[in-house]
């Protein structure tokens, strides 16, 4: 708005200007009389009829009473285009000059940054502000910055430091395109984050707080691409990256074992040790595996979990918006997920409810069929909506490379946990991990081809990577005679793997009856629980999980009487359980109301929900719809017992069986030593 008030300000005065001269009409400041004066003709003689005299405009005759022929007084167009334009250039000089001696610190106001802001800055901020491109004014004013501080070099940096961050900043910038943008406390757009060079390297920068997606991104980046773009930029020399993201010149052993080379020869297997920042001591869980047992069945390198989300998949929900009738919505930016793109996207507070109904439809238009999208409130972000679309190259991650892109604060907290469980990657690349003593008693339910098993399968991995086997003791019920875990037989934490329903009646109702056993110690100890009693030493008893696939297949073949037992000893597990260290997870693909009763659920809080057929389904799940707009395959939402809205992941997959080997030689080991 500021540029078009000086452009018409530029405009009157040059307007004036011309008027002096008597090359327009001057126009009166006042209303209506301007408004007539701007499009009166100017005062010239009216030709008169041959033969006709008058007196000479503008001089005095001596030959008064002779009447000599009027003549046309034309207007001077040229004259009037290089007035208005030596006054419109003439303030945009004036203008200009003012905002340069605004935005430029009096040590480094001279003729050349008078130049550079004059010639391109200037220009690009009002043509940027006109044509409402605020991506454009923040370019050209970091640019501007960028060249007089590298000019300058107050700091006493060595210029090629400058150089190289300079080279990386604008290869991230052009690389990560729209998503290196984010929405300031002013509402305009700002950088999420900058490299810049100091006494310590060049690094990046983060004038609104960390961002570890960004992270991420400039690592991925910088690995594979910061020494090629220094080598066409010119730079000289060798580059490495280190495990905090500083760029350092050549492969000097001082910058610490861990750095990561950016070209030439794969890392030795010792350097793969401190890959990503994981050391061979890493653990996941206070008496989990460690690195060590584990890296021989990472992928090298570990892929990224996300990735910036590309502006066009933003502005194409943008765009359908509209043409559905919802304007003025703001692209705020997004993720790529492993199996969702998720667009943030900020309506107006009027349209926000309208369109949130909208989410069937609005698949439709963007080509996604009958699915309808999961679109929902961020947190932390007030009025922006995160539409999740599938992404069109979908990606799985497996177990290890989930644990080993755990976050470093997460793994500190699971080793607080009693019994940690990786769960899954959410689409922002966060893994999610859960301490199953929490829960304590799990419903699982997707219909076919949903990935029921596969999950199962990697809860079961995860946890025995966590937990040693004599702190943790299975049981799992397989309708399909063990082919669902056939690697479950050789684990050492499994104690059996039933077929027969009625020795899962049985064990339900021993683990009914050992937990009233279990806190008779408890208050013998002055304990409230196995926990505690665990944490301060007095006891080793383990925890014990019983794991039922195909509850459906279980509850045919048992009769009412006892299928009527079978559910009043797991409602007797579901109030004492948890502090007795007791956990049961029960799992079906027919998740009906018929078949799983609401006594049932009522004992299962913790819920997770694969894709379903209908919403009817994901309501006996979750009790509320979701999960029927799932993509199959160990997509996933995960509702524990203590949260009130569910969490979408994408469950890990085994990718390699040797990981069973690893982990069964791996306790091999350490029982022997």
């Amino acid at each position: 708005m500021w540029a078009w008030l000086i452009l018409l300000v530029m405009i009157g005065l040059g307007w004036h200007v011309a008027a002096i001269h008597h090359w327009v009409p001057a126009v009166p400041w006042n209303g209506a009389a301007a408004w007539h004066a701007l499009w009166s003709p100017l005062p010239f003689s009216v030709p008169r009829p041959p033969g006709t005299l008058g007196r000479i405009p503008g001089r005095h005759s001596s030959l008064r009473g002779v009447m000599l022929p009027s003549h046309h007084v034309p207007i001077a167009w040229g004259a009037i285009g290089w007035g208005v334009g030596l006054g419109l250039g003439g303030l945009w000089v004036l203008i200009g000059t003012l905002a340069w001696l605004y935005h430029t610190p009096a040590s480094v106001r001279n003729g050349q940054t008078w130049r550079d802001w004059m010639l391109w800055r200037w220009p690009m901020i009002v043509l940027g502000t006109l044509t409402h491109q605020p991506s454009w004014v923040t370019e050209a004013f970091h640019r501007y910055h960028r060249t007089w501080t590298a000019g300058g070099n107050s700091t006493g940096i060595d210029p090629t430091w400058q150089t190289v961050a300079h080279v990386l900043d604008a290869g991230l910038a052009r690389s990560l395109g729209d998503a290196i943008w984010m929405t300031g406390p002013d509402g305009g757009p700002v950088r999420r984050i900058q490299i810049v060079a100091d006494g310590g390297g060049v690094h990046p920068a983060w004038s609104h707080g960390f961002d570890a997606e960004m992270m991420q991104a400039w690592m991925q980046w910088a690995t594979q691409w910061a020494e090629i773009a220094l080598h066409h930029a010119g730079v000289p020399g060798s580059w490495t990256v280190s495990d905090e993201g500083v760029v350092h010149r050549g492969r000097d052993p001082q910058h610490g074992p861990s750095q990561q080379v950016v070209s030439g020869d794969l890392p030795s297997p010792a350097s793969r040790t401190t890959q990503d920042g994981l050391s061979d001591t890493t653990r996941w869980g206070a008496q989990g595996l460690t690195w060590q047992d584990l890296r021989s069945a990472a992928p090298n390198p570990l892929p990224l979990l996300t990735t910036p989300l590309p502006a066009d998949r933003v502005q194409e929900v943008v765009q359908v918006l509209a043409h559905l009738g919802f304007p003025d919505v703001e692209a705020i930016g997004g993720q790529r997920g492993l199996t969702v793109d998720v667009a943030k996207i900020r309506p107006p507070a009027a349209l926000a409810k309208r369109i949130l109904a909208e989410s069937a439809t609005l698949a439709g238009q963007l080509g996604h069929g009958n699915l309808p999208l999961r679109m929902t409130y961020v947190d932390g972000e007030p009025g922006v909506i995160a539409v999740e679309r599938p992404r069109p190259d979908r990606q799985f991650v497996d177990l290890v490379t989930a644990l080993a892109r755990t976050d470093p604060d997460d793994r500190q907290k699971i080793q607080r946990m009693a019994v940690p469980i990786c769960l899954g990657v959410t689409p922002n690349g966060r893994v999610v991990w859960s301490d199953i003593t929490t829960w304590p008693h799990c419903l699982i339910g997707g219909s076919t081809n949903s990935g029921k098993t596969t999950v199962i399968s990697s809860m079961l991995t995860s946890i025995t990577i966590t937990m040693s086997p004599s702190d943790l003791r299975i049981t799992v019920v397989d309708p399909k005679a063990g082919s669902s875990f056939p690697w479950i037989y050789h684990m050492p934490h499994v104690d059996a793997v039933l077929l027969d329903p009625e020795d899962v009646v049985a064990l339900v109702a021993q683990w009914a009856d050992e937990q009233e056993t279990r806190y008779k110690q408890f208050a013998k100890l002055k304990v409230p629980d196995l926990i505690t009693a665990r944490q301060r030493g007095i006891l080793s008893l383990p925890y014990r999980l019983l794991v039922i696939d195909e509850y459906k297949d279980l509850k045919d073949h048992l009769d009412k009487e006892t299928l009527k037992e079978f559910e009043r000893n797991i409602g007797r597990l579901g109030q004492k359980a948890r502090g007795a260290g007791f956990y049961l997870w029960i799992a079906t693909q027919h998740p009906l109301a018929n078949i799983i009763s609401s006594p049932l659920k009522a004992n299962l809080p913790t819920r997770i929900a694969l894709l379903t057929s209908s919403t009817s389904d994901s309501q006996v799940i979750l009790d509320r719809p979701g999960a029927e707009t799932l993509l199959g395959k160990g997509d996933a939402l995960f509702l524990p017992a203590d949260a009130t809205e569910p969490i979408r992941i994408q469950a890990p997959i085994v990718s390699q069986e040797s990981l069973w080997t690893y982990i069964i030689e791996a306790w091999k080991n350490q029982q022997n030593t």
